[in-house]
């Protein structure tokens, strides 16, 4: 169900961005980027630990997800101007961004593109280029599979994607149980509270809301050259990763903490994809406006 409080904008080339705020409206911003597959609503996850620290959250859904318009040929470096010209549109000058987990190579364009706009730059559990060497074969089977696949096969993609999108819009919470019942500690706990269960299930429901078009759209630019080169990036980039992520493997983690030269990395030995966002959002975001 559409949230209440989103809202949309119409960009100067007519498409429509969705976005949904939350936190204090007169804090500091950060621009929230979700996941894959996502949707603004996400952003909810941060939203106490945003509202206790004076922090306007605004969480932005990519080009054909939620009520974002589709892009079909966007890049990953074509992103940044879509937040520019949102935070324009809102009047917000200079920002911070924070991308998790598939929305960590976004954060990443963000901070090579347009670093005079930027206050800080977080990628939390963040996805790093495929094309890294090793990388790769530490993720699990069908993730790994997915992206071989959208890097040599594209079109398969949109033949996986489809059906897992009417999965996502029909039945979300059972794909969240499933996920809780298939993870391991400490995410299964993490995936067991009710507030998590519902929000998740809610911005996995909304990310299909159109159909596939955005997550076939990531995940084949996840699958390629990203357009920019991590070692390029000039600015400070926080980074923070669980060890016992099996969702996006440590081993990524520390390829983009030492591929980007200003690079600020903190891993967590006991936590997984889920629970470092669970337990560890507030100090992520203090970090991100000290």
């Amino acid at each position: 169900m559409l949230n209440m409080s989103s809202k949309k904008v119409r960009l100067l080339d007519g498409r429509s961005l969705g976005f949904l705020e939350c936190g204090d409206p007169a804090g500091k911003p950060i621009f929230y980027f979700h996941g894959f597959p996502g949707s603004r609503l996400e952003v909810q996850l941060a939203d106490s630990a945003a509202l206790g620290q004076n922090i306007r959250l605004i969480g932005i859904d990519r080009p054909g997800y939620g009520i974002s318009d589709d892009r079909p040929e966007r890049t990953i470096i074509d992103w940044p101007d879509d937040v520019t010209e949102l935070a324009d549109t809102l009047g917000i000058n200079r920002f911070s961004v924070l991308g998790v987990s598939g929305g960590g190579p976004y954060a990443a364009a963000c901070a090579y593109k347009i670093p005079r706009r930027l206050i800080s730059v977080g990628i939390v559990c963040g996805l790093g280029p495929i094309d890294a060497t090793g990388v790769v074969k530490d993720m699990l089977w069908f993730n790994r599979f997915g992206l071989i696949i959208a890097a040599h096969v594209p079109w398969f993609v949109k033949l996986i994607m489809t059906p897992l999108s009417i999965l996502l819009r029909h039945h979300a919470n059972k794909i969240v149980a499933y996920l809780s019942r298939s993870s391991k500690e400490p995410d299964r706990t993490a995936l067991k509270q009710p507030e998590i269960i519902n929000i998740l299930s809610d911005t996995f429901n909304e990310s299909v809301r159109h159909g596939a078009a955005g997550a076939v759209r990531d995940t084949a630019l996840y699958a390629n050259p990203w357009g920019f080169d991590l070692q390029d990036i000039q600015m400070q980039v926080h980074l923070w990763h669980g060890q016992r992520d099996d969702i996006i493997p440590i081993s990524m983690a520390r390829y983009v903490s030492k591929t980007i030269p200003n690079c600020r990395a903190t891993f967590y030995q006991q936590e997984g994809h889920f629970s470092l966002v669970v337990k560890y959002m507030a100090e992520i975001l203090h970090r991100l406006t000290i």
